[in-house]
């Protein structure tokens, strides 16, 4: 099994924990739990060259928590490219979009990894979503709030559909997988 596989299911666990932990959002998160853990537990990989951008030499920097090991042993599987929400060519904001590397059917998911002192620009989009924050220690706007704030340890993001989300990254990188179902 490859290393990325390996850190993906670690992710659905993950994932899975937290969305059950969170009793008041729980019947939120739940579905994007499941369909994520179906997704890759029958992805199959798709071949696509690697690409890179500046913004991951930053990954040596990444807190060691939990997850962030995996994704080491996993980096030379991940394509990067430039956030095409920014113009800084991968600078500031970057994205592994994984279904380039895996099939996973109606689910969409990746990697967000922001600079130390950068934003990831508000948008928003038809899919409901999930980002499991993995380092960092950002803000993040998303529930339909207005404001900007921190996460604790534990924490899931979840966007519905349409509503305005964004993230800033602290003095160290922000990384956070991503996984948008309909």
């Amino acid at each position: 099994m490859a290393p990325l596989d390996d850190f993906l299911r670690l992710c659905a666990d993950e994932i899975e924990r937290r969305a059950l932990a969170d009793q008041p959002r729980q019947a939120l998160l739940e579905p994007g739990a499941r369909a994520f853990r179906l997704a890759i537990d029958t992805a199959t990989s798709l071949e696509h060259p690697l690409s890179d951008v500046p913004l991951t030499a930053c990954l040596d920097r990444l807190a060691c928590k939990t997850l962030v090991p995996s994704l080491l042993a996993a980096r030379q599987e991940v394509p990067w490219i430039a956030s095409p929400r920014g113009t800084d060519g991968g600078v500031e904001r970057a994205l592994a979009p994984l279904n380039e590397i895996r099939d996973l059917g109606a689910v969409t998911c990746g990697l967000m990894l922001v600079g130390p002192g950068c934003n990831y620009p508000e948008h928003a989009h038809a899919p409901q979503e999930i980002y499991l924050p993995i380092s960092g220690d950002g803000l993040w706007r998303h529930g339909g709030d207005p404001s900007y704030r921190p996460l604790g340890d534990d924490a899931l993001v979840y966007n519905a559909p349409r509503v305005l989300h964004g993230a800033r990254a602290g003095v160290d990188p922000l990384l956070a997988l991503y996984v948008l179902w309909t």
